[in-house]
């Protein structure tokens, strides 16, 4: 117990040198990301129509080896509190998925996931996940009717993702379980399809009464970089180009492709701008290369989009800060705290936040 309540004072004070850090325009920081996406595949079995995974060329596809995931966790167990087991596919699909969640359990890294939960129609994969403890999931649902649904998340049935998941739930319940908080996504996609969107929004949730659902989240679509700018599918947040904020996830959080290739965040499923590869080197060798140091720099100098495309007109480099942390950092932030003073108090954290700025997290209720 010392050496767990020392690691999680010694991740927040982390955290909060990075705040520091950024604050202050250090180009090289003392500091560690304190947060890591990780990436166990870049496949899915769905074609979502405001995701760009389908635009990846096959022959980038790929799952993660275990040796390159034991060597993220191995360096990251020190100075991390959790990692998004994600970037661009369905993580459920990688055959070690749940000895990869157990893994970051035992080396003291919160395990997060997000999945489409479509793997979970099978009694066996709802077992493995739950027994394999994660401490967080987001099923990614987006759409409160069948019409809807699978319209936005195509190839998904309805009836099949929505059974596995309320199975999930009542099986989470039967065991008398706190963890994994549980939250439930919807996109704002495909509302001409919807008569009354708060008598489908509110038999939806009526659907979980009983179950653990720590949260049920709207928010708008991302552009993706200003992937979707054009899109006509779909609308998506509102950007005010009068306000800019220089990314801060350069200073705090690190995102790993299934090849061990680092890109700057979790929206670059293109690996659009490369900071290095953990194949080759180490977590902290990358956090200060040349590469990262030159992006800080960009953000802080306006440069920024000459040397990496995707940041032009992304969402998060206009939201303004809430208490201080920039949209880049919350995360982190929020992470660094519950990590301390317990999961469950992470949905009043998003509350007082909500409140203090509506568009928290591209939310919209």
């Amino acid at each position: 117990m010392p050496f767990k309540m020392g690691k999680k004072l010694g991740a927040i004070t982390n955290c909060l040198h990075s705040l520091y850090l950024y604050k202050r325009k250090k180009l090289r920081v003392g500091s560690l990301p304190s947060m890591l996406w990780i990436e166990p595949t870049n496949r899915c079995n769905l074609k979502c129509v405001m995701c760009p995974n389908t635009r990846i060329p096959k022959e980038n596809l790929g799952f993660m080896e275990w040796g390159t995931y034991q060597k993220i966790i191995d360096e990251a167990k020190d100075f991390v509190t959790s990692g998004y087991l994600l970037i661009a596919g369905e993580s459920l699909l990688h055959k070690d998925i749940y000895k990869m969640i157990s893994y970051a359990r035992e080396k003291g890294i919160r395990p997060l996931l997000n999945t489409n939960g479509t793997m979970l129609h099978v009694a066996e994969n709802r077992e493995m996940l739950l027994n394999s403890r994660p401490a967080h999931i987001t099923f990614a649902f987006d759409g409160y009717n069948k019409e809807t649904y699978e319209s936005i998340r195509v190839g998904a049935k309805y009836e099949q993702v929505l059974g596995g998941i309320i199975e999930f739930l009542k099986e989470k319940k039967r065991r008398g379980l706190r963890e994994p908080c549980v939250a439930i996504t919807n996109l704002e996609v495909g509302l001409e399809n919807y008569a009354d969107k708060q008598k489908e929004k509110d038999n939806f949730y009526r659907l979980f009464d009983g179950l653990s659902v720590d949260e049920f989240i709207v928010k708008t679509p991302n552009t993706w970089g200003g992937t979707f700018d054009n899109t006509d599918s779909f609308s998506h947040h509102d950007i005010d180009e009068s306000k800019f904020y220089p990314c801060s996830h350069l200073w705090s959080t690190m995102s790993i492709c299934w090849d061990g290739t680092v890109v700057p965040c979790c929206f670059d499923f293109f690996k659009t701008y490369v900071l290095g590869n953990v194949k080759e080197q180490s977590i902290r060798e990358i956090w200060n290369g040349e590469p990262i140091v030159k992006l800080r720099e960009g953000m802080l100098n306006g440069t920024y989009k000459t040397i990496n495309k995707l940041c032009n007109r992304c969402v998060i480099l206009h939201l303004e800060p809430i208490l201080g942390v920039p949209a880049g950092m919350r995360t982190a932030v929020k992470d660094a705290i519950t990590n301390l003073i317990g999961m469950h108090t992470e949905k009043y954290l998003i509350m007082l936040a909500k409140k203090i700025r509506p568009s928290y997290s591209l939310k919209v209720d």
